[in-house]
């Protein structure tokens, strides 16, 4: 009889997707024959559109639902659960879930497995076959994910994400380019600005500073992306440079983004999507970074280079925020007028010292500019 899996990587973002994707890997290679579903946030989904490791992907939104009061949220949330349950049905005979979710995800996942139902605990810590305790948020998710892994007896190196885009993806990254004929003559740096939330955002006037930099000091051309949500902040940063730059906020897909990426010197990103997708396309990459990360996973030349000025106590602070009902209840926070917004410790030069520090380490060829009079 065939044995089936159900992996979960709900309440995560794409990028938080990509960076357990070698430990997806161990657990389905330990299966051999295997069929396994994916059960992943809406938010994450992308990642795994065309991925055929899975059977089936259910998309999940139990935490996109939004609500002012918690009575409703709850009510919500367990509609969502039901049609889930509903999908799932009752038919895995192991399941695994990657970073936290709350008591409710647990549930669900108990409901639908019959065999082995492996995870972190939340409030009802009988509904799991392993004694791991509660996920740390503050903690770094690999050592974690490792722990998650080790339940099964299994041991993975964390690697570089998989690029699974499609020969398509690389043509309909071309087709944006060529128009402006962005890579052609001069190396093209790819600047990623936006985040869900403002504290790991950094200020417009430092990007703009920045752009303005790589374009004649380091003889760049500058290309932005994003969400088309994040048009109008991108927009605004183009219009106070010196440099000419284009914006493909908007434009492209997750795998169309990640083939901007390959044709790129440079990717200076905050810690999002496009960190993992610089990474998984082999790109020097500068990530600023706030509560979310203080160093990156693979070390040593040619590694990504964090930029990271919070303290301690910043971080838990932030991090508290983010946790509370407030916050979490409407998936974000864009107030850029809160003290902790903008990564304001984190200085123009201390970004242009690691992008040099960046393509230097990766060998990437540059070609100098001169400064406007």
């Amino acid at each position: 009889m065939t044995r089936r899996l159900l992996i979960v990587l709900d309440d995560c973002g794409p990028g938080d997707a990509l960076v357990v994707d070698f430990c997806l890997d161990a657990v389905l290679r330990s299966h051999p024959g295997a069929e396994a579903d994916l059960l992943v946030s809406e938010q994450a989904a992308p990642v795994f559109a065309r991925d055929r490791r899975f059977r089936r992907l259910f998309i999940s939104r139990l935490y996109e639902q939004r609500a002012r009061s918690r009575p409703v949220l709850a009510l919500r949330k367990a509609r969502e659960a039901l049609r889930l349950a509903r999908k799932l049905g009752r038919r895995y005979d192991l399941s695994v879930t990657f970073y936290w979710g709350t008591t409710l995800l647990n549930l669900l996942v108990r409901v639908a497995t019959r065999g082995q139902c492996l995870g972190y605990a939340n409030g009802w810590p009988r509904l799991l076959d392993c004694d791991l305790g509660r996920y740390r948020p503050e903690a770094a998710a690999l050592p974690q994910a490792a722990r998650l892994l080790a339940t099964m007896g299994l041991e993975a190196e964390p690697a570089v994400p998989a690029a699974r885009g499609e020969e398509g993806d690389d043509r309909q990254a071309s087709a944006l380019l060529e128009p402006h004929r962005l890579g052609l003559g001069r190396p093209m740096a790819v600047l990623h600005t936006g985040s869900d939330w403002a504290c790991q955002q950094w200020l417009p006037e430092r990007w703009r500073e920045t752009a303005d930099r790589l374009a004649f000091e380091l003889g760049m051309d500058v290309v932005f992306t994003g969400l088309r949500a994040e048009e109008g902040p991108i927009e605004a940063i183009r219009s106070q440079m010196r440099a000419g730059s284009v914006s493909l906020a908007g434009m492209t897909s997750v795998n169309q983004l990640a083939g901007v990426l390959r044709r790129a010197a440079l990717c200076v990103c905050v810690d999002s999507l496009a960190f993992e997708l610089a990474q998984a396309a082999g790109v020097p990459t500068v990530v600023l970074a706030g509560q979310s990360r203080t160093e990156a996973v693979r070390v040593g030349p040619g590694a990504p280079i964090v930029v990271n000025r919070t303290t301690p106590q910043l971080r838990a602070a932030i991090l508290a925020c983010k946790l509370s009902f407030a916050k979490a209840s409407f998936g974000g926070c864009l107030h850029y007028g809160c003290p902790m917004a903008g990564l304001r410790d984190i200085e123009v030069d201390d970004v242009m010292e690691a992008v040099r520090k960046a393509v230097r380490d990766g060998a990437t060829a540059l070609t100098g500019g001169g400064v406007p009079a």
